[in-house]
């Protein structure tokens, strides 16, 4: 999903706390360790002109997300589950959201969290299937999901960024409409909570066969759901900044 979403740039930080917060990739400022050749800060060169620097603790700044790698491509996203004995798919080609995002410590542990939405555009259905959203109040949008609001944290995460909703269990809905197998036409609600696979740069990857062995992702709560894809977030400090990369280490 998106999830969405919302907080990707994390590494060590702080002496007296360990955990992974957020650092811009940036050409200025004070390296914080490792240089690299590219914009996202994913290649290592010592020669690099682009390092990590910090985003000091208790600073919020706003984020942006989208499907884009570091390459320009965008990176189609999959969501893919089975109803009434009918596998289905969507593969959506655009993803964009905005939020924001801060670095904290607790408990000695330094983290980052942030929250946001997401929506993904594009969407396309396996099985004649026709996706459109869902707000609550009914059919929206065709080839459209937007997330309720998110919430991301690398709290208790290790390497992996989890995310959920911000309030309730909702995280988004949509409407199948025109499948071949009827029993699949209706509206879903998903529930439930995700991590990513793996962080890569600035890059969240989602793997659907990681995402479904976590079992968390759920359609009208009992049916399981596997998300394929990845996110990129940027973050400024405010309006009169350009957006960086967020990257990550470990």
């Amino acid at each position: 999903m998106l999830c969405a979403l919302l907080v990707s740039a994390f590494a060590a930080q702080g002496a007296s706390a360990v955990g992974t917060t957020g650092y811009t990739c940036n050409t200025t400022g004070t390296a914080v360790g490792t240089k690299f050749s590219d914009a996202h800060c994913k290649t290592s060169n010592v020669n690099g002109e682009f390092r990590h620097v910090e985003i000091p603790k208790g600073t919020t700044t706003e984020l942006t997300v989208s499907n884009e790698t570091t390459e320009g491509v965008k990176d189609n996203t999959l969501f893919k589950f089975t109803i009434a004995g009918s596998a289905i798919s969507f593969t959506g080609t655009t993803t964009s959201g905005s939020g924001w995002m801060t670095n904290a410590e607790e408990g000695g542990e330094m983290f980052a969290h942030g929250e946001g939405t997401a929506t993904y555009t594009g969407i396309t259905a396996s099985g004649g299937c026709k996706v459109f959203t869902d707000s609550g109040a009914g059919k929206g949008e065709e080839g459209v999901i937007h997330t309720e609001p998110l919430k991301g944290s690398t709290k208790g995460q290790g390497d992996s960024v989890k995310f959920e909703p911000a309030a309730g269990t909702v995280f988004a809905r949509f409407l199948l409409e025109g499948c071949t197998n009827t029993g699949v036409n209706g509206t879903y609600t998903v529930t439930g909570a995700i991590k990513s696979t793996t962080v890569n740069g600035a890059t969240v990857n989602f793997t659907h066969a990681d995402t479904t062995t976590q079992n968390t992702l759920k359609l009208n709560a009992t049916i399981k759901m596997g998300l394929e894809g990845t996110v990129t977030f940027k973050s400024r400090l405010n309006s009169g900044q350009s957006y960086t990369p967020l990257s990550a280490t470990t």
